[in-house]
């Protein structure tokens, strides 16, 4: 989320050309702000495969794949929006990054750096406030062919929620860390499916997980599209708190909390749902 309630997304042309596109987010949205960022320079450039978006206290991060030259960019959050640094793919994970998140108070990055191959390996990478490599932690190769151990990575407070697939070898959960990247505990490795993005919130982490009460019952049905529920989760007890069943189907880009709504975006699909809180549910 920008200043002024512009909600600036990745997505791809007709022509497989892939760009940060910036939509309005709510009503009240301010259209100077939505107007700037439309006309900004990063509106107009073209990336190989941009996935994972964050903010920093003076940039946007944009996450890069299959691209070696530039797997993390940084660009400015006013004027034209030009680029002010870029991180290469750390050795090792030649595919780049595809998601990421900032403690706002070190301005430390979490990326999720990914190799090549078969069998996916992938990590938690941290940089630092100038997108140097502080340390790689998380190493997890996948349990299955062609998917990640790692789907997703959040930070609330001093810790870093890590999200683990199905194909983890510990299985699906929510691994804490604390800032240097020291395992604390997990949490939530119970009912999650097959979950694939994950956000946090006022002590609560919001997870998109495949919705396995309609998977269930379409279990023999293979053309069945996968539909979404998302879990809210207390992350110091770990319960689930809520369940709500999302109009989505196939894979989930991105989880985002914004004040008192709650923003999910589909790959598959042009458009991102809005969940608002009524009280202290979604």
């Amino acid at each position: 989320m920008l200043p002024g309630g512009v909600l600036a997304i990745t997505s791809s042309g007709g022509d497989g050309n892939y760009a940060v596109n910036f939509v309005a987010a709510r009503s009240d949205t301010d259209p100077q702000a939505l107007a700037a960022c439309r006309a900004s320079t990063l509106a107009t450039r073209r990336f190989k495969w941009p996935m994972g978006l964050a903010r920093t206290n003076d940039g946007l991060l944009a996450c890069n794949l299959r691209e070696r030259s530039a797997a993390l960019y940084k660009f400015a959050l006013d004027g034209s929006m030009d680029e002010l640094a870029t991180a290469p793919a750390v050795a090792g994970y030649s595919r780049g990054f595809s998601r990421c998140a900032v403690h706002q108070q070190t301005q430390r990055t979490f990326a999720l750096a990914m190799t090549s191959g078969d069998v996916v390996c992938n990590s938690v990478i941290i940089l630092d406030s100038h997108l140097q490599v502080v340390a790689t932690v998380e190493a997890a190769a996948s349990t299955r062919l062609g998917e990640d151990a790692i789907r997703d990575v959040a930070v609330h407070g001093d810790q870093v929620l890590v999200l683990t697939g199905d194909c983890h070898r510990e299985g699906p959960g929510l691994r804490l860390l604390d800032l240097d990247g020291q395992y604390l505990r997990t949490i939530a490795d119970g009912p999650l499916r097959n979950p694939q993005a994950v956000a946090a919130s006022d002590g609560r982490a919001f997870v998109v997980d495949e919705d396995y009460k309609d998977y269930e019952e379409d279990e023999e049905d293979e053309e069945e599209p996968v539909r979404h529920v998302l879990h809210v989760i207390d992350i110091q007890s770990g319960d689930i708190l809520q369940e709500v069943r999302i109009d989505l189907v196939d894979l989930i880009a991105a989880v985002l909390v914004d004040g008192d709504e709650i923003y999910i975006a589909g790959f598959g699909e042009s458009k991102v749902v809005v969940l608002p809180f009524a009280g202290s549910e979604a």
